[in-house]
């Protein structure tokens, strides 16, 4: 079934989520100061000069006001400490746009979550820099270097199998160690619900993945804590549901049909989690968004292969059944068996005669047998 979100604009839905996605740079100001705002504003203009860039290379009309390139843009600076080295934007606006928007052909051609690939890249290059992050409340320097005491999420305090000294509200309105837009979890839940209201994120993946994450927190938890407060830590920390708000529902990537996007959001909770129960680097979620984003063609095609199935053999049988029953098909004892076209070749035409042939004579028997074919 084919849902509103389907059937809208893409330009209209990455302006809405980008307006969205912009609130949360409100609290980020108000607690570090101006220096999230201005990563933030870079990352966005790097990823317009290089989409200009790259049209011009690719010899093909440039879209200045193109929304996705700059919600792409500022899901980067998002994702990024405060503290991080400005020339560092610009390596990811680099990757974001060349490497996750035109070297897959544009928009309409999407394979991966641009920003996914930027962030990704990032974290295994430079971990230093992008797991690294200031102490919550400091205001940063705007343009030179951080220079104070770097600590680390509250991702990593799960991942090491203890439990966050930070308390639950302040895990909650932010006032933790993360990267810019990932740690507001009250405002990023406010603004999710403002988004599936206007149909501008998917609610069927959307609920689907924080399900799906929700079950394998609370059955089998990392730290030694109650479920409940298993599945709060595990949903409140690192990139979790900012990208499952923002980032897991493309426009460009999403599955069409919604029982398709079910599947797709629980193939990237547990994908989410796997990676946070066996692997060894924080920011996982990118990881996993790429893998499904990999996958999210062949959601599709399950869920249409299961509807022709249903509809051209579940249902004509059960419809058929039912009339047979009610005697509205009435069966004989032989019926003409129809072929397709394609099939009619080398197949005898049928009549519905029988043919019956003379016993021979043994005085036939014995003529030769161009003289039987001349009396014949």
């Amino acid at each position: 079934m084919l849902t509103p979100i389907t059937m809208r604009d893409p330009r209209k839905l990455y302006m809405e989520r980008f307006v969205f996605m912009a609130a949360l740079l409100i609290p980020a100001v108000f607690r570090g100061g101006v220096r999230p705002l201005i990563v933030c504003a870079l990352c966005v203009a790097f990823c317009m000069l290089c989409d200009w860039i790259c049209c011009r290379i690719r010899k093909i009309r440039y879209d200045a006001k193109d929304p996705a390139v700059w919600f792409w843009g500022l899901s980067v600076g998002m994702l990024m400490p405060a503290g991080i080295p400005l020339q560092l934007t610009t390596l990811a606006a680099v990757i974001c746009i060349a490497v996750g928007k035109h070297i897959f052909g544009g928009n309409e051609n999407l394979m991966f979550s641009p920003p996914a690939i930027a962030v990704a890249f990032l974290i295994i290059c430079y971990p230093g820099d992008m797991l690294y992050y200031p102490k919550a409340g400091e205001i940063i320097p705007v343009f030179s270097e951080y220079e104070g005491t770097l600590t680390r999420s509250v991702e990593y305090t799960v991942k090491l199998g203890s439990v966050p000294t930070q308390s639950e509200l302040d895990i909650l309105l932010g006032n933790v160690p993360g990267a810019i837009g990932a740690v507001n979890i009250l405002i990023i839940l406010v603004i999710g619900v403002c988004m599936m209201i206007k149909h501008s994120t998917s609610l069927a993946a959307v609920i689907s993945c924080i399900a799906s994450v929700c079950v394998i927190s609370a059955v089998y938890p990392r730290i030694d804590v109650s479920p409940l407060m298993s599945v709060f830590y595990e949903l409140s920390s690192g990139f979790l549901l900012f990208g499952i708000i923002f980032m897991s529902a493309e426009p460009y990537l999403l599955p069409k049909r919604r029982a398709a996007r079910v599947i797709y959001g629980v193939v990237l909770g547990y994908t989410v989690m796997m990676f946070r129960y066996f692997g060894q680097v924080e920011g996982c979620f990118v990881f996993a968004l790429l893998i499904t984003n990999a996958l999210s063609p062949c959601f599709d095609t399950i869920v249409e292969n299961i509807l022709y199935w249903k509809k051209n053999y579940i249902s004509s049988f059960e419809g058929n059944k039912t009339k047979a029953q009610q005697g509205g098909i009435k069966l004989t004892d032989t019926q003409e068996i129809q072929l397709p076209e394609k099939y009619r070749y080398n197949t005898p035409p049928i009549d519905g005669k029988v043919k019956r042939h003379k016993r021979r004579s043994p005085e036939k028997d014995s003529q030769p047998q161009d003289k039987e074919d001349e009396n014949e």
